[in-house]
C-alpha cells in the first residue's frame, strides 16, 4: 500500500479580518480541487478529509467531501470531514486577564488592532502585529519576522505539521490499494512546509492550491510535489 497526503488551501475569501465564509468563486475552487483529487483516487482506496477549525477551511472541506461523494468511485471508503487542530493556521497570542491564549489571526483582528490593548502588550508584539496587518504579504511577513512572542514561530508550526504527516506515513499498511489523507488548511502553514522542503519560500499558494506528499515502500522519505517541483520531505 502507498500513502498520500494532500495539503489543500481553503477557498477564496473576501478578506482575513474575521472568520467569514468563502466566496462563490471559493466554492467553485473547492469543487475543482475535489475533482483534481478524485482523479488520483482508484477503486477500493481509503480517503479521509480533515480540516482546521475555522469557517473558511471547514466549508472548503465539506465541499471537497460532498464532491468526492458525488463521484461515486467504486468501493472507496470515504470518511466524513473531521476537525484536526494540528492543521490550524499560525496562531497569535492574545493576552487577557485569564492569561495568554492562542487564536487564529482572523479571529483576533479587532482585538489586536484595539489601541487600548496595544498599550498593554510588549512593544515587540505591537511592532509585529502592525507590520503583519499592513504587509501586502502577511504570511511572508510572519515567516521572516520575529513576533516577540506574539505568534507561533514558523518552526513550531512546521513541527506540528511534521508530526501530523508522520502519523499518516507511519499508519501505512499492507495491500495494493492506497490511503489518501486530504488535509484542508491555510497558506502560512503550507509555506512553512514548502520552505522546509525546497529551502526557500515559493510565495503565497493559490486558493485551493494543493501540495502532494506521497510515501511508498520503495522510498525512505516521502516526496513532496508542488507546482511541478518535487523534493524529499524530512519528517524528523
Amino acid at each position: 500500500m502507498s500513502t498520500v497526503a494532500y495539503l489543500v488551501r481553503h477557498g477564496e475569501v473576501e478578506h482575513h479580518r474575521s472568520d467569514i465564509a468563502i466566496t462563490a468563486r471559493g466554492r467553485e475552487q473547492a469543487a475543482s480541487a475535489a475533482d483534481a483529487l478524485a482523479d488520483r483516487i482508484a477503486e477500493g482506496d481509503t480517503v479521509s478529509v480533515c480540516h482546521a477549525p475555522v469557517n473558511r477551511v471547514r466549508e472548503t472541506a465539506e465541499i471537497v467531501y460532498a464532491r468526492l461523494l458525488a463521484r461515486r468511485i467504486p468501493r472507496v471508503s470515504l470518511r466524513p470531514p473531521q476537525i484536526d487542530l494540528a492543521l490550524s493556521n499560525v496562531r497569535f497570542t492574545f493576552r487577557s486577564d485569564d492569561g495568554d491564549r492562542l487564536e487564529e489571526p482572523s479571529q483576533l483582528y479587532e482585538e489586536i488592532n484595539d489601541a487600548a490593548y496595544l498599550k498593554n502588550i510588549p512593544q515587540a508584539r505591537v511592532d509585529f502585529y502592525g507590520g503583519f496587518w499592513k504587509s501586502a504579504d502577511p504570511m511572508g511577513y510572519w515567516l521572516t519576522h520575529d513576533s516577540g512572542g506574539g505568534a507561533e514561530t514558523p518552526a513550531s508550526v512546521l513541527c506540528r505539521f511534521q508530526e501530523r504527516l508522520k502519523t499518516i506515513v507511519d499508519a501505512d499498511g499492507v495491500g495494493q490499494t492506497r490511503t489518501h489523507s486530504i488535509l484542508v488548511t491555510h497558506s502560512g502553514a503550507m509555506r512553512a512546509v514548502l520552505r522546509h522542503a525546497f529551502g526557500s519560500d515559493p510565495g503565497e499558494p493559490e486558493f485551493c492550491g494543493i501540495i502532494t506528499i506521497e510515501q511508498s515502500a520503495r522510498i525512505l522519505q516521502p516526496t513532496l510535489t508542488y507546482q511541478g517541483r518535487s523534493a524529499p520531505l524530512k519528517l524528523d
